[in-house]
Formats: C-alpha cells, sequence, structure tokens
C-alpha cells in the first residue's frame, strides 16, 4: 500500500464494509425524516428505516452535506501518521461536499505544512463515484504512486457516467433540484426521466410512463454512448443500482450486458440516502468508469 490514505463522501454508495475492506475512509452525509434532526447516513439511521420513510409514510426526507469539521476529523489521523491524503467527493454541481472538503485542506495545511492534501471532483456520484474509489483502490494496492491515482481520476471523471431513472420528480421538486428538468414539470410528475449524468452535468436523456420500458431506454442510451464515443465496453467497469425496486433487477442486469458487450459488471448495487432523497423510491441506473490500465497507466 502507498503512503497516502483514500477518503470519499458517503454519496459513493460503497458501504463502510466494502470500503473497509478496500482501505478506504467514509465521511457521511447526514440525513433527515424530520427536517430538524440530521443523522449520519447508515451510521445513524438505516438505509431500510430511511426507505420505510420514503415508501410507507410517503415521506420527503432531506439531506445535509458533511461539515468542514467531519472532514477535519476524518483527514487528521491520516496526517498524523505521516500519510498524505486523497479525497474524492460527489460532484459540485449536485452538492457543496468538495468545498467543505477544500476548506478543511486549507485549515490542515496551516497544521500538517509537509503533507499533500488532494481533494477531486469526480463530477459523477453513487455507483460511478464506487467505481471510481474501487478503481483508486486497485491503483493503491498495485503500488501506484498518489500522482498516477489523481491523474487517473482526472482521466477517468470525463469518460465515467451514470444512466438512471427517476423514480419519482416529485421528489426533485421538493427539494428545489428540478434545474434543468424544469420543463418536465408543471402537471407531468407521473412521467420517469431517464437522465445522463457526465462532467458534472445532468442532461435529459428521453421520457417515459412506464417502468419496464424506461429500464429498456437506459439499455438503449448505453448502446448509442458506445456507439457513438467509439470506446470498448470491454475497457469499463459497470454496475446496475436501484433504491427500493429489486425484482426487476435480474432482467435489467441481462439487458445491460446485451447492451454493452465485453464490460465487466459488479452485481448490483444499493443507491443511498443522498441521491435517493432527490430522486425517489424507485430510481434505478447504471453505471461505468473506464479502469486505470486503459488509460496507460
Amino acid at each position: 500500500m502507498g503512503d497516502y490514505q483514500i477518503f470519499s463522501d458517503g454519496a459513493c454508495d460503497i458501504g463502510f464494509e466494502k470500503a473497509e475492506e478496500l482501505g478506504i475512509q467514509l465521511i457521511p452525509f447526514y440525513v433527515s425524516t424530520d427536517h430538524e434532526n440530521y443523522y449520519k447516513e447508515i451510521l445513524e439511521i438505516s438505509l431500510d428505516d430511511y426507505f420505510r420513510f420514503m415508501t410507507e409514510e410517503k415521506g420527503y426526507p432531506k439531506t445535509s452535506l458533511p461539515s468542514i469539521q467531519d472532514y477535519i476529523d476524518a483527514f487528521t489521523p491520516a496526517l498524523e501518521a505521516g500519510k498524505d491524503v486523497l479525497c474524492l467527493t460527489m460532484t459540485r454541481s449536485l452538492t457543496a461536499s468538495l468545498e467543505s472538503a477544500m476548506t478543511a485542506k486549507s485549515m490542515l495545511e496551516e497544521d500538517f505544512p509537509h503533507a499533500r492534501i488532494e481533494v477531486i471532483n469526480s463530477w459523477v456520484a453513487t455507483g460511478a463515484q464506487m467505481l471510481m474509489l474501487m478503481e483508486m483502490a486497485r491503483m493503491q494496492k498495485n503500488g501506484k504512486s498518489l500522482d498516477d491515482v489523481l491523474a487517473y481520476t482526472e482521466k477517468a471523471r470525463t469518460d465515467a457516467r451514470i444512466h438512471f431513472m427517476v423514480g419519482d420528480l416529485s421528489y426533485l421538486e421538493v427539494g428545489g433540484r428540478i434545474g434543468k428538468l424544469a420543463t418536465l414539470s408543471g402537471g407531468l410528475l407521473k412521467i420517469k426521466p431517464i437522465i445522463i449524468l457526465k462532467d458534472g452535468e445532468i442532461s435529459v436523456g428521453g421520457v417515459c410512463r412506464a417502468r419496464k420500458k424506461g429500464l429498456t431506454q437506459i439499455a438503449d442510451v448505453t448502446k448509442k454512448h458506445f456507439k457513438e464515443t467509439g470506446e470498448d465496453p470491454s475497457h469499463y467497469i459497470a454496475t446496475p443500482g436501484t433504491n427500493t425496486i429489486w425484482d426487476d433487477m435480474d432482467d435489467f442486469y441481462e439487458k445491460m450486458k446485451e447492451a454493452a458487450p465485453g464490460m465487466e459488471f459488479l452485481p448490483p448495487f444499493q443507491i443511498g440516502a443522498t441521491i435517493s432523497s432527490h430522486t425517489g423510491p424507485g430510481t434505478t441506473g447504471f453505471c461505468f468508469v473506464k479502469k486505470y490500465e486503459y488509460y496507460g497507466f
């Protein structure tokens, strides 16, 4: 292992057990179901309780980013142990987590002037952020330097994609995050937009009313991506994800394997509270990131 510690905010949805296995430390987001009391995702409120609030109580939870102090508390032990810090955050376009980490970096550099503290905007979130972290950890395990891993993330984030179907557009509206999707609102909240997250920005890849059709559209958008870019799917690692609906995930998994032949697939993962608070129950998507070897590292 290298003499640097990899960190990430909790928007990566990798889970604490997998993160520990890979030597990654997480700084979780906060979740509130009453809009007054906030709890650290997973550590202080389970995903089961969180999704029960959304699906059974039809509630609209809120999230809050990790604080500056959260990042200081996470980074300090590694710095005291003589390690450098490499932190990946959720895309800046969806949260100010990056700013919290950058402020913590500035404050800690005064106490640890000889240490390196690198904070990176992943331009993605959830499963794509997770896949990027897994590649970063694999590079570290294989003896790659902090500079190599940093260079990889700057390249990989330009090719990483999330193609997903919003579960319930009303969550984006209530949360004030409807942004570029505003033209789809106003009496059309029953539709399920197909969203493309790339280069840190969201765009609409299609719309549908039925979930089954939406999953097919995600496969079509993915197939179109590789056709237009000329990229080789076998150079990528991928994972499908959902938050609350699992009974059609086997079919979706096979559909995506047909859409991106040769790609390395991980088992489906659960989309966590940070993203789900804004996209609603039933959110399902496909995330893929380019492996580090194919950038020449």
